[in-house]
């Protein structure tokens, strides 16, 4: 692997020159921060032998080989690397976005080659992706496994199941009737025979057409407990329907999730037994005490996205929402619902129901990881508005972390949310998610603290992934919609 000058000079800095190849790494001096919320191990030593850590302990208690290769880690901190539960780095398109995917869609791999790396570039090892073209990400996925191409481990759902594609009726309410043959192909292309149909089926048939998309080789299972939009938020499947589809997950050893946006839409999904909520925060109204309980008391994992209601964002919510109530401050009542719904929207009202449903799972001791939804979005060159840096591939997955602190945690606790709860929502606990003897080498090594303020997490000095040092000034190897400008419209 070809160093970067900047990479070279943090190499020259580590004392370190390793390779892809080099065997085993000493981080001599270190303070490990390992990922289960305990207190920090100061003038630590790391062994990596290979892919694994091999030891974590005191300085004075390892011994280490002869010819290893030692990283001066004396005032810096090493912990493990950071797993997003949700992202979305396929082009998929949906009413707002047709443009991109009719001309991008046969570049579809190199995307998301340039998104994952980008993820990787701000030290988030792991993704889970929760939807998208399935026949491209597992391609990406299945090289990055072989070790073909640089990125973080993925893991993949492709379609919702029992949505009909980005340009059908359950994802972006577009009538059939509506749509070029070419959208009716990709929401085909899309579904992968896991679409609209599946919310007709009997259970024996539907068990059968669950087993038949897991055949084509996703890593987990995520469902539309609703549709997926809030207004109308409709329930997708009956609860006995919801039950084959969560056990045809467990008989394979899988996570199973949902997208669920009702609180009754949510409950069904909960009592169906899924392992995992996304974004259970982005519900149409508050939580009930009862709601709320039924989540906490089930163990399911809430994978949330701060990203979205923290930090700059929040605040830009609010002075939205004071030059909202000043422009309605003179108007008569609403005539309709429509309108009182759309009065509620210039207000922000759902993003402030996501704050507050995340504040209250948060104290109500949810087991919370990051899901931030970073996306793709439109090709720059169709953008009319600069895409807001919160749900941008990699940065994004930072806020999501701070913001956690936001909302109440501990620094380390946000720190568990994002590596050991991220690695318990991929069930990779036993492999990744904390610095222990046994486990993968994902790793950052950062330049200042975190657990005195959680915005050193941008203090990174190093990324290993897989026991490999990663020169992140490399990343992306192909900048298409992150080359400044974007690419040119090709009239």
């Amino acid at each position: 692997m070809k160093l970067s000058q900047k990479m070279m000079a943090i190499a020259a800095t580590l004392l370190l020159c390793y390779t892809a190849h080099a065997g085993q790494l000493a981080i001599v001096g270190v303070t490990v921060i390992d990922g289960n919320g305990g207190k920090p191990l100061a003038d630590a030593t790391v062994l990596v032998d290979g892919e694994r850590i091999t030891a974590v302990d005191k300085r004075s208690r390892v011994n280490l080989p002869e010819g290893v290769t030692r990283v001066d880690g004396r005032g810096k901190f090493l912990v493990p690397g950071f797993i997003d539960s949700n992202v979305h780095a396929s082009v998929y398109g949906n009413s707002r976005r047709r443009e991109t995917v009719t001309k991008y869609h046969h570049r579809s791999e190199e995307l998301i080659a340039e998104f994952v790396q980008l993820q990787l570039k701000h030290g988030v090892t792991t993704i889970r992706d929760s939807y998208g073209a399935l026949i491209p990400l597992m391609a990406v996925r299945d090289r990055i496994a072989r070790g073909e191409e640089v990125g973080p481990r993925m893991l993949v759902a492709g379609n919702i199941l029992g949505w009909g594609g980005p340009f059908s009726m359950t994802f972006s309410l577009m009538q059939e009737s509506e749509l070029t043959l070419f959208q009716q192909q990709w929401n085909d292309y899309i579904a992968q025979g896991s679409g609209e149909e599946l919310m007709d089926m009997e259970p024996a048939e539907l068990w059968r057409a669950v087993n038949a998309y897991l055949d084509k080789g996703p890593n987990f299972i995520k469902y539309g407990g609703t549709s997926h939009f809030n207004v109308p938020s409709l329930i997708g499947f009956s609860p006995r329907a919801q039950k084959v589809i969560v056990e045809a997950g467990h008989a394979r050893g899988l996570v199973v999730e949902t997208h669920s946006t009702s609180p009754e839409g949510l409950r069904l999904s909960v009592e169906a037994g899924i392992d995992l909520i996304q974004h259970p925060e982005m519900l149409t109204r508050d939580y009930s005490d009862e709601l709320l309980e039924l989540v906490v008391d089930s163990g399911a994992l809430c994978a949330m996205r701060p990203n979205v209601y923290t930090g700059p964002s929040w605040q830009a919510h609010l002075a939205r929402r004071e030059a909202a109530l000043s422009a309605q401050a003179d108007l008569p009542p609403p005539r309709t619902s429509a309108e009182h719904r759309q009065r509620e929207a210039a207000l922000g009202r759902w993003l402030q129901i996501q704050r507050d449903n995340a504040l209250r799972l948060i104290r109500a001791g949810c087991p919370v990881t990051i899901a931030t939804d970073n996306y793709q979005g439109s090709a720059p060159e169709f953008r009319k508005a600069v895409k807001n840096p919160n749900q941008e591939p990699g940065i994004g997955s930072l806020i999501a972390i701070e913001g956690l602190v936001e909302l109440g945690m501990s620094e380390s606790e946000a720190l568990v949310a994002a590596t050991r709860n991220g690695a318990r929502a991929a069930r990779m606990l036993e492999d990744i998610g904390t610095l222990e003897a046994g486990k993968v080498a994902d790793m950052l090594l950062l330049d200042a603290n975190p657990l005195v303020d959680i915005r050193n997490i941008r203090q990174q000095a190093a990324v290993f992934a897989r026991g490999q040092l990663i020169d992140t000034d490399q990343l992306p190897e192909q900048a298409i919609f992150s080359a400044p400008g974007g690419e040119l419209m090709d009239l």
